[in-house]
């Protein structure tokens, strides 16, 4: 619902283009990032998932999305959910995936407590993007590679939107086409109600 109202919001805004950064997301419920792309996705499969007693699951998204340029942000730190999120918009043509490739965690888990107060996090299910493709151990490779530079990695959330190479790369790729200046070498049409004097 968040999602929804700040899409909303953006749009009313007058926006023209989206760019999504999952970069060190480390994802969140399966659920909520469908809800998401339902919005912005036309109607097909979002992700399935595969149990391992056999029985498997899928969520849609209806006809109804959004048409304008899109990019996704990622880097390694971009797992599960972020990934996924940012393998559909690709798959669907959707969005631009900028920057590098994420990290591969293409299990659903799920957290048991021991008897004596220990946890195991247990794989039970394997996701799959829209078109059946597993990301464990893979992850999404992006359409434009951009690699940021170690220093600015470390000094990430210090970065100007200036600085981060990654995040200019997206907005490049959704801005508008700039329209081409004119050739001054071209003659320009006579005015209306002119005569273009004869040769010789």
């Amino acid at each position: 619902l968040e999602f929804e109202q700040k899409l909303q919001e953006l749009l009313d805004q007058g926006a023209t283009s989206l760019i999504f950064d999952v970069r060190f997301n480390m994802g969140g419920y399966v659920e909520v990032m469908c809800n998401m792309l339902d919005k912005l996705l036309p109607e097909g499969t979002i992700i399935s998932m595969s149990y391992k007693d056999g029985r498997t699951r899928s969520y849609t998204s209806d006809a109804e999305c959004l048409e304008m340029p899109m990019a996704v942000l990622t880097n390694a730190y971009s797992v599960s959910a972020a990934e996924f999120f940012a393998a559909a918009l690709q798959e669907y043509g959707a969005a631009t995936v900028v920057g590098e490739s994420t990290g591969g965690k293409g299990y659903a888990q799920t957290l048991i407590t021991m008897e004596d107060g220990s946890s195991i996090n247990l794989s039970i299910a394997r996701y799959y993007t829209p078109k059946g493709v597993s990301l464990a151990g893979v992850g999404v490779t992006p359409d434009i590679e951009v690699i940021m530079p170690e220093e600015d990695l470390y000094n990430f959330y210090s970065l100007t939107p200036e600085q981060d190479v990654q995040l200019q790369q997206a907005i490049a790729v959704v801005a508008p086409p700039a329209e081409a200046p004119a050739d001054p070498a071209e003659p320009s049409a006579p005015a209306e109600g002119t005569t273009t004097p004869a040769e010789g």
